[in-house]
């Protein structure tokens, strides 16, 4: 942060938030309650480092609420939660199936489909 400040670069932070784990939803099932995380107000993060902080925070839902947070002045720290869909995900990891789950815990992982996307349909 401070070679950022010093150098008058947009001082940016992100977080998503999508209630759970994506790359776990793909290999051990889209439903499954391990994946389950509860929802906490990360934009709310810059207050628990500094209480009286001049950050400014945004929670964006739409490519809109982004374009507003990115316009945003640069004259203080950006902080950006985005809400996303919880079974979204990147076609390659979706499609790798249980490969990764394989890879991580072994051909006898919990939650095991034959066809590799069918559980995140």
């Amino acid at each position: 942060m401070r070679s950022m400040r010093r150098n008058g670069w947009r001082r940016e932070g992100r977080q998503g938030r999508n209630r759970g784990y994506t790359i776990e939803r793909c290999w051990l099932g889209k439903t499954s309650r391990f994946n389950d995380v509860a929802d906490w107000s990360y934009a709310d993060l810059p207050k628990v480092f500094r209480r009286d902080t001049t950050a400014r925070s945004f929670v964006v839902k739409t490519v809109a609420d982004l374009e507003k947070a990115l316009s945003a002045p640069n004259d203080s720290m950006i902080f950006i939660e985005s809400i996303m869909d919880p079974f979204d995900a990147p076609t390659a990891v979706i499609m790798s199936g249980t490969n990764g789950a394989d890879i991580d815990y072994g051909p006898a992982a919990p939650g095991q489909h034959a066809d590799p996307a069918s559980h995140m349909r």
